[in-house]
């Protein structure tokens, strides 16, 4: 079965069960190719169960090949969040996101989530310039 036809149907059943995020497909500029999108889930998904913030903290999960997911928990305690779930939402951007930019395909956008917490893909920006290509991988934790 091919990778886009499973995130499509991954991506709808996790729309399904949680019924209550919202998804925002801001500007196409900003959106990651959508093949790096479909590497970074296949190459994060595995690495922890799960990652922990402050609160209204974000932390970078994936930060490499001009693109970043990031998980942010705008709630004010800390929390620590499964891995599953931050990579379900990015799963949903990749299926409602998915769109053509410049001759590109591309996805990106964030999912917020009513209790208080986000994801967001997005292409490279001055953060990860910054700190150069990291993840939230076996070194963090």
């Amino acid at each position: 079965m091919r990778l886009d036809v499973v995130i499509s149907a991954i991506a709808m059943l996790a729309t399904a069960a949680s019924g209550q995020h919202s998804v925002n497909c801001w500007g196409k500029a900003s959106h990651p190719s959508f093949n790096k999108l479909r590497y970074a889930l296949g190459e994060v998904e595995h690495w922890v169960s799960s990652v922990g913030t402050d609160g209204n903290t974000c932390v970078d999960v994936y930060c490499k090949s001009h693109m970043s997911i990031r998980y942010c928990d705008e709630g004010g305690e800390s929390r620590i969040m499964p891995m599953q779930n931050i990579m379900d939402s990015v799963k949903v951007i990749a299926h409602d996101c998915k769109t053509e930019y410049n001759g590109k395909t591309v996805a990106g956008g964030v999912v917020d989530h009513p209790d208080w917490w986000s994801v967001i893909v997005q292409t490279e920006d001055d953060r990860c310039k910054q700190t150069g290509p990291h993840y939230y991988g076996p070194a963090d934790i």
